[in-house]
């Protein structure tokens, strides 16, 4: 059988994409199609080793795992290991499940009892069983997503926001918390809660310097810092309740403007909506930064 360099090249292309881009659904990873598709490209090329013998050394295990590497660092530009070690075991774990479908159908449609070999008559049956093969992982994928992952955070989802405040813009990865009733006292208006590190390239320096220098807020300070800024932003002081805690403030402040990227759009807030300031973390696993008010997306 022969093997054609540019359709075994178009074939790794397409199989490659579909596979970045289920990994990029199932770890929820903000990037692009054009990334996607580089990083499908770049893996594909690699393929073409095969066809030159005097490049059988790239065969190698830690060669493979470099090019896997790679696609996953032009696909998704993880910023943390933890992210990188997510979206690297997800590429592989969707890799498998695409190989194994393959050859299960293979197995199972072909006629002759046998496990000794498997090779494909013609390019006709290649892309006959990749084709079924990859259908069918989509649909499996597909099922266990929504049937167990999206029941176990159905009532909590992670999504990405960007907050807007003095043409300077943040952006957060919150949890869509059902449990986050926190409102502003006086207007009544739902609370983002998000923590000081995630929000501090927009914050004014004086509001910083509370944060870094005092670990309890003292309240004769934060009414001289509301003084000194004037209308420089907005802020706003948010009593909460937490375990251990019945007396606790938060400092809160007005954006610009507030995205919320949802899966059907954008959501754009310019409603006075209130974040407040949590100067810890939210999260050990530290999967996300900020907590969404539910009445925020109606």
């Amino acid at each position: 059988m022969y093997i054609y360099a540019e359709y075994l090249l178009i074939e790794n292309i397409i199989i490659n994409f579909i596979i970045l881009y289920v990994t990029n659904k199932i770890t929820r990873t903000k990037t692009s199609k054009l990334r996607l598709f580089i990083a499908a490209l770049v893996g594909s090329i690699y393929t073409l080793v095969a066809f030159f013998p005097s490049l059988e050394f790239m065969g190698k295990f830690i060669i493979k795992f470099s090019v896997s590497i790679l696609m996953i660092i032009l696909a998704f530009n993880p910023e943390r290991l933890n992210s990188f070690l997510k979206q690297l075991s997800t590429f592989y774990l969707t890799s498998f499940v695409f190989a194994g479908t393959v050859i299960g159908i293979f197995y199972i449609l072909n006629n002759k009892f046998t496990f000794s070999k498997f090779s494909f008559g013609n390019s006709n049956e290649l892309i006959m069983f990749l084709t079924l093969g990859i259908g069918l992982a989509i649909i499996l994928i597909r099922s266990i997503l929504e049937n167990f992952l999206i029941k176990i955070n159905k009532e909590n989802c992670i999504t990405n926001i960007t907050i807007s405040l003095n043409n300077k813009e943040i952006d957060l990865t919150a949890l869509i918390d059902t449990g986050n009733s926190l409102k502003e006292p006086i207007s009544q208006k739902p609370v983002i809660i998000a923590e000081f590190t995630a929000l501090k390239a927009i914050l004014p320096e004086l509001v910083i310097r509370v944060y870094t220098q005092n670990n309890d807020l003292d309240l004769n300070l934060i009414a001289k810092v509301m003084e000194e800024l004037g209308d420089e932003i907005k802020l706003r002081l948010i009593p909460f309740k937490s375990l251990g805690n019945d007396n606790g403030i938060l400092i809160g402040f007005v954006p610009d403007s507030i995205k919320v990227y949802l899966d059907n759009g954008i959501k754009k807030l310019t409603d006075e909506i209130i974040v407040a300031i949590y100067n810890d973390k939210l999260a050990t696993d530290e999967q996300y930064n900020g907590l969404l008010h539910p009445e925020i997306l109606g």
